[in-house]
């Protein structure tokens, strides 16, 4: 038979029970743990004797909240299975580490899960805040966490706060160029509905490469998504046209994924029957067969530039510092070639 296992409580040893122990007062304790007044060395040498034998470990959150702010960071941040925000937490939290800050990590699903993490570094009186999810749900909660913390933003649409941010519109615009000069005409973008800074400026570099080509910007190869999954039906929607185009280019490498599983599904050739580019440089795209042409973007520097400015900002309250552009980089690839000479009809 097996021995019945009984459930125990875990119970952490606090001040109070040290003081009881070693029949001192409170504040004697805490004396010997702060290193501060006058204690006696054998009264110093009981304390210390429980406290070692006890393993006792600090409440810093009760140290702290004397302070008017705590030596932490927040970092709001998007679905970290996208490896956009993965990566740029990797830079950020790297550069945390190396300074006296520790990061709170807030995964922002929705706006109830903003409102809880908004609440939570209010209560933790958090030195200040990294908003690295593109989305903002509510601006109103994010102001009153404003009025008493610094904040730096990673491409996400806050008023008045410093941004990280980088050549969306030139980036766009080169790759769209770089498939115009491999003959390509009819050239289709997937972008999402909500109309961010970021993805406005990617969609005005698609426009302008055309514009600049006397290539018109066609609506029926534009299709504007509520979610990375739709992609997919996107692809097959474009495909579908009976003048499908011969390039496809999306607004992030997410996005591309999902084209890519679509098109590969179906039987088509990347490149061979239509080219296929994204944005972000993210290491899922070197998996794919053949590797993705994108936008590079530095997305681990972002994160570690993010924190460099925050910190500045937090030793120097006036001074703020500011936005920041990155430039961006085109990596050719293989999912690019000219279109084909005589362009396949697709049956789905």
């Amino acid at each position: 038979m097996p021995t019945e296992q009984k459930s125990i409580k875990k119970t952490y040893l606090t001040i109070d029970d040290i003081a009881a122990m070693a029949g001192v007062s409170k504040s004697t304790v805490s004396r010997v743990l702060n290193n501060s007044g006058f204690v006696s060395e054998k009264t110093r040498t009981k304390v210390m004797d429980i406290v070692e034998a006890n393993h006792y470990i600090p409440n810093s959150m009760a140290r702290e909240l004397g302070r008017t702010s705590t030596q932490s960071i927040g970092i709001f941040i998007g679905n970290i299975s996208n490896s956009y925000y993965s990566e740029i937490l990797s830079g950020a939290e790297a550069a945390i580490n190396r300074s006296s800050f520790f990061p709170f990590i807030c995964v922002v699903s929705n706006e109830r899960r903003e409102e809880f993490y908004v609440q939570e570094m209010l209560k933790r009186r958090t030195s200040g805040i990294l908003f690295a999810s593109t989305t903002i749900y509510n601006l109103d909660a994010i102001a009153q966490l404003l009025r008493s913390t610094h904040a730096i933003s990673i491409q996400a649409d806050i008023p008045h706060v410093p941004r990280i941010d980088c050549e969306n519109r030139l980036g766009t615009q080169r790759i769209v160029e770089h498939l115009i000069a491999l003959g390509h005409q009819k050239i289709a973008f997937l972008t999402f509905q909500n109309p961010t800074m970021v993805l406005s400026q990617r969609f005005e570099g698609y426009c302008r490469a055309l514009e600049e080509h006397d290539l018109p910007v066609d609506p029926r190869y534009v299709k504007r998504l509520d979610r990375v999954s739709s992609g997919y039906q996107a692809v097959l929607e474009l495909l579908s046209q009976e003048n499908p185009p011969t390039a496809i280019h999306c607004c992030n490498d997410y996005i591309a994924e999902s084209a890519y599983q679509a098109l590969r599904n179906h039987g088509v050739s990347i490149p061979g029957d239509i080219s296929l580019t994204g944005f972000d440089a993210v290491p899922n795209t070197l998996l794919m067969e053949p590797q993705l042409t994108t936008v590079s973007q530095p997305l681990q520097k972002m994160g570690e530039k993010a924190v460099e400015m925050l910190l500045l900002q937090l030793s120097s309250p006036a001074r703020v510092p500011e936005s920041y552009r990155f430039p961006t980089e085109i990596l050719l690839r293989g999912s690019t070639a000219p279109p084909p000479a005589h362009p396949r009809i697709f049956s789905l």
